[in-house]
């Protein structure tokens, strides 16, 4: 069932508390997987959205209250990469998928999270093949490239690209939750404040703000915060009715070791180097699933270089004004709910898009691969990440918005170091390529300037990949770190935290899929602990 608090028949203040099982704050990415999987099992849950059904601009609370003060490095992630809206950022994420590699420092093995990937891709569409390249064209009986046996030091991966049609969760996920009888969604439901009992060793309610400035009371057995990165830090820090330093916070680790991945395009790619790099590392296309190959430096090669975890990929830039673009506009405008507008407004494009369109489904139908015409802009992009713990930071400023609650304040940081990974894998990559004789490759100009050898040296171009992560970061320790591997908070029995915010670094690559794996994990746990607390 869904309910819209902006309705006219929730302006009277409630009379009585909701109650559920399971109480989930936000219905994005992590929201929707959760509580796809509670209602699966039969649990009693109520969903709380901030924002309504679309983004529409008529809808007052679509966005006026998602402002926060940068500090620091400008961090788009924050100002451009949240939706307050029933979806989240699946209505404009760009739908690439890659597992948690093994290896990682993180307190829950990459296999842990594994034997809940399957279960997540099948909730996005995309097909069963393995991730990494050899077992991937082993099982696909694809011709391996040979470029790749020339890069013995890179360890290549192909990420998984969800279809336009399943990227929206809420036309997925969403349509299937608000319709069980075992969920009641509520839009425009705003919390203000996770309120703790007394004695702090648990919730005893979440508080929403309806449009209307009535406060509806929400009980619960078991709490989840799944609000996003950004307002997760917000919420927690900004409920201290009961304990002045926020929920969670005894440590004062809340909002700590905020994070993202760094992008930086280091190369145009033309002439020869175009032709070949196309031919062997252009987008493949298996049973409707798009993967694109991503080269990282190996751990053997990041030791020897004195690097952190970097990666190289390719993108490609169709012109603006081809069908092929206009393509790429209706398929997002779909996603974001908006197709008939994106279809009147490119009317007289329409026929030659439809004839784009054709030579994209005849290249992967018969070729297996992403057609690509003449006029695509072909860059090499690095992304990397950040060390952790960093010293950027999420916390509250003085000012509250428009609905009472503190904004919060984002200070993050680009380091000499993390420049310095970039740069030198440039150089690195910049040299193999030449032993190769890749001609045609433009490199960014800064790397060759008379200050490229100075450690740190500032490069043009680096920004966050809108993959914000940490500020409630997941670990053993209560002193350094907010929720423990199970990802409940630390001190409060009946509170967990769903989504990229609990990830104490960078180590996927892509957060998507390992976000979905961690809430679908935390479903089961969930789903257990109710059935052992029920009366037989």
């Amino acid at each position: 069932m869904e309910l819209d608090l902006a309705a006219a028949e929730f302006a009277e203040v409630p009379t009585a508390p909701v109650r559920a099982q399971v109480c989930i704050i936000g219905a994005g990415i992590a929201g929707l997987t959760l509580a796809h999987r509670l209602v699966q099992q039969g649990i009693d849950i109520v969903l709380l959205e901030a924002g309504g059904s679309s983004l529409s601009a008529s809808d007052p609370y679509a966005g006026p209250f998602n402002a926060a003060h940068l500090t620091g490095e400008p961090h788009q992630g924050t100002v451009e990469g949240r939706c307050r809206v029933f979806g989240g950022t699946s209505l404009r994420w760009g739908g690439q998928l890659l597992p948690m590699p093994s290896g990682s420092a993180w307190p829950i093995a990459a296999a842990e999270l594994a034997r809940h990937t399957a279960a997540a891709e099948a909730m996005l569409g995309v097909d069963t093949l393995p991730y990494a390249a050899a077992e991937f064209f082993a099982s696909s009986r694809l011709h391996t490239p040979s470029l790749l046996s020339q890069l013995p030091e890179l360890e290549v991966s192909l990420s998984k690209w969800v279809p336009f049609l399943r990227r929206n969760l809420a036309k997925t996920l969403g349509r299937e939750v608000a319709e069980s009888a075992h969920a009641r969604v509520y839009l425009h439901a705003q919390v203000t404040e996770l309120l703790l009992a007394p004695a702090r060793t648990h919730l005893d309610a979440a508080l929403v703000l309806l449009p209307s400035g009535a406060v509806l009371r929400v009980e619960a057995t078991h709490f989840v915060l799944a609000a996003g990165t950004v307002e997760t830090s917000r919420l927690l820090l900004a409920s201290r009715s009961v304990a002045l330093e926020g929920v969670g916070n005894a440590h004062g680790q809340v909002g700590r070791n905020f994070h993202d991945h760094l992008t930086l395009p280091v190369a145009e790619v033309r002439g020869p180097a175009r032709e070949r790099l196309l031919r062997e590392l252009r987008p493949w296309a298996i049973d409707g699933t798009l993967r694109t190959p991503k080269l990282q430096a190996s751990h053997k090669l990041c030791e020897r270089l004195a690097i952190t975890p970097v990666l190289a990929h390719l993108t490609l830039e169709e012109p603006e004004d081809s069908g092929f673009a206009v393509v790429r506009e209706l398929f997002h405008a779909r996603q974001l709910g908006g197709l008939g507008a994106a279809l009147r407004r490119h009317a007289l494009q329409l026929p030659g898009a439809a004839l784009d369109a054709a030579r994209l489904a005849w290249s992967a139908r018969f070729r297996h691969r992403r057609y690509v015409s003449a006029g695509t802009a072909v860059r090499l992009n690095l992304s990397s990440v950040q060390p952790s713990p960093t010293l950027s930071r999420i916390t509250l400023a003085p000012d509250v918005d428009g609905l009472g609650v503190p904004q919060a304040i984002v200070d993050w940081h680009v380091t000499a170091a993390e420049t310095e990974t970039l740069r030198t894998f440039a150089c690195y990559l910049r040299e193999r390529f030449a032993a190769l004789n890749l001609a045609g490759l433009d490199w960014l100009p800064e790397l060759s300037q008379p200050d490229a050898g100075i450690p740190g040296a500032r490069l043009p171009g680096i920004l966050d990949a809108r993959h914000a992560m940490g500020g409630a970061c997941m670990g053993r320790d209560p002193r350094s770190s907010v929720v423990d591997p199970d990802l409940a908070v630390h001190g409060v029995a009946n509170l967990s935290i769903a989504g990229a915010a609990v990830f104490p670094d960078g180590a996927p690559p892509l957060p998507t899929l390992p976000l979905m794996a961690l809430a679908l994990r935390l479903a089961d746990s969930l789903t257990a602990r109710l059935a052992s607390a029920a009366p037989h």
